[in-house]
């Protein structure tokens, strides 16, 4: 009976995995890219390579998200999903690349450290 207990274990969670994590690929430096592959990973819901100002606002607020927005807004940087979505889309069609996010991140990111 012992064995079969286990059996059932090991071929459940055999057959049912757990979602799979995202992993930062081992060649990128820059926090802002990793950040930014993360945010594409898990937002890009029509995975088009591009995120959309819905998809954009629609990104799951983390504990490490409320830290920095607290700090952002204490240092006057804070800025709203909308602000930040057209700063980003500099050729203004509506949506965003993996790279307009992550220099967008290090530029914040330096701007935080600066003050």
């Amino acid at each position: 009976m012992k064995y079969l207990v286990c059996l059932f274990l090991v071929l459940s969670m055999w057959a049912f995995p757990v979602g799979a994590k995202y992993k930062t690929p081992a060649d990128v430096k820059s926090v802002g890219t990793k950040t930014s592959n993360y945010i594409f990973y898990n937002q890009d819901a029509d995975k088009d390579g591009m995120l959309t100002l819905e998809e954009f606002k629609n990104q799951r607020i983390t504990k490490d998200v409320e830290q920095k927005n607290r700090l952002l807004k204490k240092k006057g940087l804070y800025k709203t999903p909308e602000e930040q979505f057209k700063i980003m889309d500099e050729d203004g069609d509506g949506k965003i690349s993996p790279e307009d996010l992550s220099k967008y991140l290090d530029q914040q990111r330096k701007a935080l450290n600066s003050k």
